[in-house]
């Protein structure tokens, strides 16, 4: 990859996770694990709930300066439509400092316009990139991460 990048991710279910993690085996990019910095895990409902009224939190995890590189590719799950709550508040704390962005959801079945709003609301620009993938492909394999490299 030419273009110097972060991976920045939130994984509730684990399937965030293994993109990242794949895409970061393939690449070699950095990689930010963001959590929560208050509890360990959030149940569905309450991701939900976080999500449509797109509450922010404090997260931890953040280990790279976003401002030390070229682009910044977030794998966040969808939640209500929107981008996770940790990915949320990593894009609001971090936005002054991320020249470009891309951005893959993954997701159930849910459909990537409205977290590809909700991220260009937050950033007030829209991401180079976007990519939808399903816990299906996830667990079969099936996705095509091509366009992130």
């Amino acid at each position: 990859m030419d273009i110097k990048t972060l991976i920045v991710y939130y994984s509730r279910s684990g399937k965030s996770e293994i993109i990242a993690k794949d895409l970061q085996n393939r690449t070699g990019c950095d990689t930010d694990k963001i959590e929560y910095a208050n509890k360990n895990k959030i149940s569905f409902i309450g991701a939900g709930f976080e999500a449509a009224f797109r509450k922010k939190v404090k997260i931890k995890g953040a280990g790279h300066n976003p401002g030390d590189y070229e682009r910044i590719i977030f794998v966040t799950p969808v939640w209500a439509g929107k981008i996770s709550t940790p990915i949320r508040s990593y894009m609001s704390e971090n936005k002054a400092n991320i020249k470009s962005y891309s951005l893959i959801a993954t997701c159930g079945g849910s459909e990537i316009a409205g977290a590809i709003k909700d991220a260009a609301d937050i950033m007030q620009k829209e991401p180079a990139v976007s990519e939808r993938y399903l816990s299906k492909q996830i667990d079969e394999n099936t996705y095509d991460l091509a366009k992130f490299m």
